[in-house]
């Protein structure tokens, strides 16, 4: 491998790990708006599979059309979510033309499987959620406390509390923490 291709590749790991927070917390956005479901369940009329390149494809209109928005920046702000989650091969994007105009067109990546609920109602969203959670993602923000004086990093952030103690003080976060516990360990591997 060339040198230029090495500063090349090292570069774009950096810009990776620069931005790594961002995939996440759209995937969190998605999941909240329920935006997988609303695809599966709108690419498989028909009795299509919802997955891969032989799905019904939607558009960011198609999938707006199901949101419960007024925004009107909705549509764009959409399909910069679903142009970012194609780059990330989340999902399958297919460019068409009508009426002269190119159009973009998504169908789930097979990996959404795990962000839709199965046959029991189980998934992986919940996991995301929670490790996403502005309650967990603040002990983050402690670690080089942690590091430096000592201490648990989610017990510095939360008073001292410990991260099985906190559910039961935040009754939002208790329902995150146990569905997320309960579908990752329902999960077959």
């Amino acid at each position: 491998m060339s040198k230029e291709v090495e500063d090349a590749n090292e570069f774009a790991r950096v810009l990776q790990l620069n931005s790594g927070t961002i995939l996440g917390m759209v995937m969190k956005a998605a999941i909240e708006l329920d935006l997988f479901e609303i695809m599966a369940k709108a690419a498989s009329v028909g009795g299509t599979s919802p997955f891969g390149d032989d799905a019904n494809k939607l558009s960011s209109d198609d999938i707006v059309a199901h949101l419960p928005t007024q925004n009107p920046a909705a549509k764009t702000i959409l399909e910069r979510i679903l142009r970012f989650f194609a780059a990330n091969s989340i999902l399958i994007q297919t460019v068409v033309v009508e009426d002269g105009k190119e159009k973009s067109l998504y169908s789930l990546a097979s990996i959404c499987k795990h962000y839709i609920a199965d046959e029991d109602g189980v998934l992986l969203a919940p996991l995301l959620l929670m490790l996403h959670d502005k309650v967990f993602v603040d002990s983050w923000y402690q670690l080089k406390d942690a590091v430096l004086e000592g201490g648990i990093p989610f017990n510095k952030a939360h008073d001292g509390m410990h991260a099985f103690e906190y559910p039961a003080k935040d009754g939002r976060y208790n329902d995150v923490f146990n569905q997320a516990m309960y579908d990752h360990t329902s999960t077959p591997l």
